[in-house]
């Protein structure tokens, strides 16, 4: 069966993003605000410096702390205490995790991305139903946050409700035709329900979309050996070679497998 490979680059890179925002957003107050927001913009540098570093709990008491003297400004509140949550993902404590996009929502009850990595969280604790209704009122603060859409798909994946899940998809790829992620998840998704012939199409797309990712082919791979087309599984296994030979190793076996 298709197996979808997580890779942390994604997640770092959408970190990288929520640091990028709450410093932009203390620039803009310590033109008009004191003390406090200048601590907050000292110990964010200092949250940067850690994590570039891999000290990862010094950033996140950075963060929590920038979240305590911040707290009379929402948002930076908010926004600090999801980049020490998504630190506490990245180190895989989860349940660290959710707690503190909790707390980030109960700062910023309108802050979209904290719900959505509240969702992201409780996924990973495979507490899916609670997930489901985080992702929800991301989509409902902001309809065009296309990760809360699509960790619904996701989601509804990893109850084994694929006709949801295709459904969601479906609607991720119409409302953002240029996320490959959909396209992808998608192919799973079909293949899955034992429909690998329609679910190649959805591969190509996503490849052609985005040709770096080796996850892409992987899941190309595994939908054309359901197909019993090994000329093709074998070139996508080529492919993998090239960005992730750990990966083609696997892939490699299953392809041996098929053959045998």
């Amino acid at each position: 069966m298709p197996r979808r490979i997580v890779q942390l680059s994604k997640l770092n890179q959408l970190f990288s993003a929520g640091v990028m925002v709450l410093a932009f957003a203390l620039a803009t107050l310590a033109q008009t605000a004191g003390d406090a927001v200048k601590e907050a913009q000292r110990l964010t540098r200092v949250a940067q410096t850690a994590e570039a570093q891999n000290r990862n709990d010094d950033a996140i008491k950075a963060y929590e702390t920038i979240a305590l003297i911040a707290k009379s400004s929402p948002a930076i509140a908010s926004s600090a205490l999801v980049n020490a949550g998504g630190l506490y993902m990245r180190t895989g404590r989860f349940d660290k995790a959710a707690n503190t996009f909790r707390a980030a929502v109960a700062a910023n009850p309108g802050s979209a991305v904290a719900q959505n990595n509240l969702g992201e969280a409780l996924g990973e604790m495979k507490q899916y139903q609670a997930a489901l209704r985080a992702f929800q009122q991301a989509v409902n603060l902001d309809s065009s946050l296309v990760r809360a859409r699509y960790n619904m798909g996701v989601t509804y994946e990893r109850l084994g409700q694929m006709k949801y899940a295709e459904f969601v998809y479906k609607i991720v790829i119409r409302e953002h035709p240029d996320f490959p992620l959909a396209y992808d998840s998608l192919g799973v998704t079909l293949s899955k329900s034992g429909r690998p012939r329609d679910a190649i199409a959805y591969h190509q797309k996503a490849i052609m979309l985005n040709p770096g990712d080796p996850t892409f082919h992987y899941n190309a791979a595994v939908s054309y050996l359901m197909l019993g087309d090994i000329r093709n599984a074998q070139e996508q296994k080529r492919q993998v070679e090239k960005m992730d030979p750990a990966m083609a190793e696997h892939l490699a076996v299953m392809i041996a497998k098929r053959q045998n």
